[in-house]
């Protein structure tokens, strides 16, 4: 009878910012999984950007933490590192959450129902949509709706939207950036938010 252990081939941290083809360094991370040791595995920040490709030389574990030291193997940089983080970002940000939210005033709402697409004015000014993950929603409502009543969100499947998907860095983590117009038949649902008696806005979703 077999048993099963779960193997990361992932490295996350923040902790490295110089690194050099050949040396060493010590890691720690939460949790129990630990890492493949004979065969290279990926080093990367918090945010999916790609660092190096690196191969753990001794690593144990407790049932809360995994602990070791891995040797760099090659070190990106330039436009491989940004080819390899927009690869990781897409397998990887999302969590495997099949939908992405847009914030959207009740006007807006309106006229992107009847034109069946939702193309703001930020696709012409900085040539994508923002989407937000669920975990964003109230902070960008109270940023930008401040002044509606009401706010509108779209749920999103990310499968059904015909244009790109990236997600990139912006303030607080990662954001789905949508790179051309959103074919409204991509939001299952909106959702109607209103204000709190703070005069807040509490979106979840």
């Amino acid at each position: 009878m077999g048993f099963h252990v779960e193997i990361n081939s992932i490295l996350r941290s923040d902790e490295y910012a110089e690194l050099t083809v050949g040396e060493t360094h010590a890691f720690r991370k939460q949790g129990s999984r630990i890492f493949f040791d004979d065969i290279q595995i990926w080093l990367t920040q918090s945010d999916w950007t790609a660092l190096a490709e690196i191969q753990v030389i001794n690593q144990s574990r407790t049932p809360t933490e995994v602990k070791g030291e891995f040797q760099v193997l090659h070190v990106y940089g330039g436009k491989e590192q940004q080819r390899v983080s927009e690869m990781f970002r897409r397998m990887y940000a999302d969590g495997g959450h099949p939908f992405i939210y847009v914030l959207m005033s009740p006007e807006t709402l309106r006229e992107s129902k009847q034109t069946g697409t939702y193309a703001p004015e930020s696709l012409a000014t900085e040539k994508f949509i923002h989407a937000s993950p669920a975990n964003q929603l109230t902070r960008i409502a109270n940023k930008y709706y401040r002044d509606n009543d009401t706010v509108h969100v779209a749920v999103v499947r990310k499968a059904k939207v015909a244009a790109p998907v990236k997600w990139e860095p912006a303030t607080g983590g990662l954001y789905p950036h949508i790179y051309g117009k959103l074919n409204m038949d991509a939001a299952e649902q909106t959702i109607t938010f209103f204000k709190n008696d703070d005069g807040n806005y509490e979106v979840n979703v």
